[in-house]
């Protein structure tokens, strides 16, 4: 399953610096889930998406996620899913923009410290969400694997 995910996409628990992206108009990010992320994460981003159209404060959204995880209105992330982002045209923000292709890998509860608290770049790092059942850990790979849009 692929898609373009827009602002309210962004992470609302942490870190707290991207919680702002949520209504960052220009926030492209073209990922691919695999079987397991399409039944697990892709929920979570349609009610982040429905939260957002409806103007919910990173906050809310947070919250109103929580929510419906506890009362299994999502579906348990009880097990680790992958998704990609090899796009060289998208654009994760003013603080990120136009990043390394990377893997994501969804490990829940996973913190930053569990994989050595790396810093980002070329070793992987628990970027979004840590220490929620939404963690994800962020695998830079080669720049020469993004994937430059052939429109015209």
């Amino acid at each position: 399953m692929c898609l373009v995910m827009r602002g309210w996409a962004a992470p609302t628990f942490t870190p707290v610096q991207l919680r702002d992206l949520v209504y960052y108009a220009k926030l492209r990010a073209p990922i691919c889930f695999n079987p397991v992320a399409s039944r697990t994460v892709l929920p979570l981003q349609e009610l982040r998406a429905r939260l957002g159209m409806e103007s919910k404060t990173p906050d809310q959204i947070a919250e109103a996620v929580q929510a419906a995880y506890a009362k299994g209105e999502l579906p348990k992330m009880e097990m680790v899913a992958f998704a990609y982002m090899f796009s060289a045209d998208h654009d994760l923000g003013p603080q990120v923009g136009h990043w390394l292709p990377h893997m994501m890998v969804y490990t829940p509860y996973y913190e930053n410290s569990m994989l050595g608290g790396n810093q980002p770049g070329a070793l992987p790092i628990v970027g979004d969400d840590a220490g929620t059942p939404f963690a994800v850990t962020v695998i830079p790979v080669d720049h020469n694997l993004a994937v430059k849009s052939q429109g015209k």
